[in-house]
Parts: C-alpha cells; structure tokens; sequence
C-alpha cells in the first residue's frame, strides 16, 4: 500500500506505507522518509531556480553548468562524487514526470563508512523551483527496491 505526502501545497509525492518521516536525513530538505530496517531513504531538495540562475551567472559558470536543467544536473551529479567514492554510473536519462521535464541517473558507490550503497537521483524542473530527488537503499537491496524507487520518483506532482 501506498500513502501520498503533500509538502507545502507544493508538490506531493507517492511513498510505500513502510517508510516513515524522519528530520534526520538531510536538513535541506522538505520531504524526508525512510525505513532503517530495509535500509531505504527518500528525501526531496528544492532549489529556487532563478537563485540558482543567479549563483551561476555570479560565478561567470554558465559555459561548464548551464543555467537550466541540464546544469542543474550536472552539478549533482558532479557533487555527488564528494561524499561517496563512485563504483558505476549510469548516463544521465531524459524522462517527463505528469508533464514536467527531468532527468534522472542512478550511482553505486561506498560512503566515507565504507558502506556499500545505491543512489537514484531524479531533478525535475518546475514551475519555479528545481525538484532533487534523492533515494539511496544498501547496494545489496538494490534489485528489492530499483523498480520501487523509480516508482517513487515519477509519482511526483506539482500542485
């Protein structure tokens, strides 16, 4: 069974009964839920997307990160590499999430704790923010929760 979370009249997003809210995850985001038991971990970071237009156009990096989806991206993507040590990479995929442009790649890496971990990050663009979704589960629980992650991930909605 599923439940759907509303953030902030902003967005929702459609989540497995089993998973449960924490504040504990990631203290820039909005949305964060997970099950420590079966070691899975959603959690949503919004970023204004003219501020971040302004961040990069302040650091003259508009040629490397573009200001749009695909530098928004790329920086994650990029950024990524600084917490965990990175196994495998897929390519960064073009999906369209209920009519809202994003993209999506997923990660196999080992944090700084020497854990074995797989990641699926989601950006979505919206209306006026950009939407991280990141969810992350054990690398050995990867085939018990890869399709449920992408599930996850496309059951988001503006509102």
């Amino acid at each position: 069974m599923n439940k759907i979370i509303e953030i902030n009249t902003d967005y929702s997003l459609e989540l497995p009964d089993f998973l449960s809210t924490t504040d504990s995850l990631n203290p820039n985001a909005s949305l964060q839920y997970q099950n420590l038991d079966k070691e899975l971990f959603v959690i949503v970071i919004e970023e204004d997307r003219k501020e971040f237009t302004k961040k990069i156009i302040d650091n003259n990096a508009e040629e490397v990160y573009p200001p749009n989806l695909k530098g928004y991206t790329d920086i994650i993507n990029h950024s990524i590499g600084e917490t965990i040590t990175i196994s495998a990479r897929t390519e960064i995929e073009d999906w369209e999430i209920n009519g809202l442009a994003a993209k999506n790649f997923t990660i196999q890496g080992q944090t700084q704790d020497k854990i074995a971990v797989y990641y699926s990050f989601t950006i979505i663009k919206g209306k006026d923010n950009y939407y991280q979704i990141a969810q992350w589960t054990a690398k050995n629980q990867r085939a018990l929760f890869e399709k449920q992650m992408v599930e996850i991930a496309k059951s988001f909605k503006q509102l």
